[in-house]
């Protein structure tokens, strides 16, 4: 944890890297290769960065086997040599973070938890949390402070809702799951139709529910819509970014990750290891396959196969809208010389 001593020796042991250099260089501190100083770890993913090194103020780096890293003096300074920088970084990260900020264990006084409830062993709720009618609690749940679990619904072990955290009537939360701070689940879906005399509008009411998997990830103020017919559905190990917005009967598929600002419409389906950029936006009813990725402020309104990766808006194959977009730029010159040959 953060207030354990680490140094270059000890980092390369629990990386299992190879150590360049001097075993008993202190390590205080996690920083980018920019603004890293005397003390601190840094990481390279790649010979790019890697030229930075020289410059930088870091004392340890972490960086690819097989990746030069020009002025490296091993005398003063260390590398950690590993398969993967990146994968090698989270793991000191975990090292250096701080305790959790989560209530202690037990049940506030203020909370207030229906009698009906099934609450697990070494729960944590804090201040003013309600929990409805029937809902299941399990082991080790985190509940901080306002957060409200309506009738029916499941929080499975050793998960952590984070302030303000609303979970409507009959949904279902995986174990392992973090929600950050004013993430709702369960609100209806955005679903209206005209009236018969076109004076107004009918809701039509949604009758299914949202069943999150294990070890799911929701940035703050993001909003999952309950299913009109059946659930809402999100794969295990999902991570999805602030302020996303899940219309109804989406499913999305296992290990995806969704940037800030995405906007998915109703019963779209999301394969397995899908990458969504921020900002994107996909119209109802659409494909999205396995592996798949979506760059930043697309507009989806077409299936995309397995694997590939889509662009722009209305988005497209990416390399085919990359082409169009260098053909676009060229349109002035050629405007240009166009006029000048019809003048001549």
């Amino acid at each position: 944890m953060a207030n354990e001593q680490h140094t270059a020796g000890s980092l390369a042991d629990a990386l299992h890297a190879d150590l360049d250099g001097p075993a008993d260089l202190l390590c205080i501190g996690v920083s980018s290769i920019e603004q890293a100083k005397s003390g601190d770890i840094t990481f390279m993913v790649s010979a790019k960065y890697a030229k930075e090194w020289e410059h930088s103020g870091a004392t340890i780096g972490i960086v690819p086997n097989g990746v030069d890293v020009p002025g490296h003096d091993p005398s003063a300074r260390a590398l950690l040599r590993v398969d993967s920088a990146s994968i090698a970084m989270a793991e000191v990260l975990e090292l250096f973070k701080s305790e959790e900020d989560l209530p202690p264990k037990g049940i506030h006084p203020s909370a207030i938890i229906d009698s009906s409830a099934t609450v697990g062993s070494d729960v944590r709720i804090g201040p003013h949390v309600i929990v409805g009618a029937k809902v299941h609690i399990g082991d080790g749940v985190a509940l901080c402070n306002h957060v409200s679990i309506g009738r029916g619904s499941q929080v499975g072990s050793n998960t952590i809702l984070r302030p303000g955290v609303v979970i409507e009537y009959d949904c279902t939360i995986g174990e392992e799951c973090i929600l950050n701070a004013n993430v709702t689940v369960g609100t209806d879906g955005f679903g209206y139709c005209p009236n018969a005399d076109m004076t107004g509008l009918i809701k039509l009411q949604h009758v299914g529910t949202v069943v999150i998997g294990d070890r799911v990830e929701i940035g703050s103020n993001s909003c999952l819509d309950r299913g009109k017919f059946l659930a809402t559905q999100i794969g295990n190990g999902t991570k999805i970014d602030n302020l996303v917005q899940i219309g109804h009967n989406v499913t999305i598929g296992e290990n995806c990750v969704i940037a800030s600002g995405t906007g998915i419409g109703g019963s779209v389906q999301v394969g397995n290891w899908v990458q969504i950029a921020a900002h994107v936006g996909i119209a109802p009813h659409c494909k999205v396959g396995d592996g798949a990725k979506i760059g930043a402020k697309s507009g989806l309104m077409h299936d995309i196969p397995d694997g590939e990766e889509w662009l722009g808006l209305p988005a497209g194959k990416m390399k085919d809208v990359l082409r169009q977009w260098a053909s676009t730029r060229k349109l002035p010159g050629i405007i240009s010389k166009y006029d000048r040959d019809k003048d001549q």
